[in-house]
């Protein structure tokens, strides 16, 4: 090791879309920082490559503004099981389909212009004396945040704890060159997975393919959904399939003293939310106000709040995958009742407060799953 010495107030361990979506907001708020991952950009992953619409306002306050030759808007949900559908727009915005590529290349220009330091290929060292080595130089700072995914590195050298996986699955992601058929983001419900269908280009589309088996390849989910593959008859792939976890965890603290953790490191929802990229957006920008305010327990209450509404989304739709016969009488209820689609959709992107889909919206819902048994 040199005798060298790199200075920051905040040393970010992952250089992903959570990693430098922290970076933005904290250089947003005067402090230095730096930012360490082993890859080279644009750093690629698997996912359905769809944004909220509060995702996307998310990310307009990082100073990331999509732009349609980038990226393509779409109005809402669709979700389809067989011959059965529901459709709801937005109550306001748009989500916008983006290839992840293309998200972490905006996201490291932005870092670049707002003043962080970027090291890309990268060494970090984990030392048992608390420093951190980075290419070999010792680096001084005030707060490290990891932000190395799901099996950490940093959350192992902050001793913090491991998170609790509740349920994990698969996905596996491919994109196709053909021009959309729909503006809505559509979640087609198979017998053993979840298809997703994502406009992401004028004459490109994302399909993911999320399930709890390892081996379910997109070639074979695809033969449960014959209305899809008929759209895509002609269509040529023009990416590799990819591959990732998709999980339900968290841990109970996410900070310790100056150390804290972001985005998988520090928890996630399963993917079939569309919540983890909006999730991650939003910790960035607490994060950021926590250390602006020398207090890293509000980063932690914020946290914990922003991650309750889509855990229970999570569980909700799970169990949907779960229980054919749940899912087919709750698609029923929500085509009888096109309001609570739209309310809960609205509820689901911060549009609406929680308890606004509240008592009456559950009962309408829990008489019409009744209902459908007759």
């Amino acid at each position: 090791m040199t005798d060298d010495v790199l200075r920051a107030d905040l040393l970010v361990a992952g250089g992903g879309p959570a990693g430098l979506a922290a970076a933005i907001a904290a250089s947003q708020k005067g402090f230095t920082v730096i930012v360490a991952d082993h890859a080279n950009p644009p750093i690629d992953k698997a996912c359905g490559e769809g944004l909220m619409p509060d995702g996307v306002a998310a990310l307009n306050r990082l100073g990331v503004a999509l732009e349609t030759h980038q990226a393509l808007p779409f109005s809402g949900i669709r979700f389809v099981a067989g011959q059965d559908s529901v459709a709801t727009m937005f109550p306001c915005g748009m989500g916008w389909g983006i290839r992840r590529p293309v998200l972490h290349g905006l996201l490291v220009q932005r870092a670049a212009r707002v003043g962080v330091s970027l090291f890309w290929g990268a060494r970090l060292n984990w030392l048992n004396n608390g420093e951190v080595t980075l290419n070999g130089h010792r680096v001084d700072f005030r707060w490290i945040l990891g932000a190395d995914g799901h099996y950490s590195q940093a959350r192992q050298w902050m001793k913090l704890d491991h998170p609790r996986f509740r349920r994990s699955r698969v996905g596996f992601r491919q994109h196709y060159r053909v021009a959309p058929w729909s503006d809505f983001v559509e979640l087609h419900w198979g017998r053993n997975c979840q298809l997703v269908v994502t406009p992401v280009g004028h004459q490109e589309i994302c399909l993911a393919v999320l399930s709890n088996q390892p081996q379910l390849r997109l070639e074979e989910a695809l033969l449960q959904f014959p209305e899809v593959l008929k759209r895509l008859k002609g269509a040529i792939t023009i990416t590799d399939e990819r591959g990732a976890i998709s999980a339900v965890c968290s841990l109970r603290r996410v900070y310790r003293g100056r150390h804290a953790l972001i985005g998988d490191a520090s928890g996630s929802v399963d993917a079939i939310t569309g919540k983890g990229l909006c999730l991650t957006f939003q910790q960035a920008l607490f994060f950021a106000e926590a250390l602006e305010r020398g207090q890293l327990e509000l980063y932690q209450t914020a946290h914990r709040r922003l991650a309750r509404l889509p855990t229970l989304m999570s569980w909700l739709m799970l169990s949907m995958d779960r229980h054919a016969w749940l899912r087919e009488r709750a698609l029923r209820a929500l085509i009888a009742e096109p309001p609570l689609f739209s309310r809960l959709l609205a509820t689901h992107v911060g549009a609406l407060p929680p308890l606004t889909f509240g008592f009456s919206d559950a009962l309408k819902m829990g008489w019409r799953l009744v209902a459908c048994f007759n």
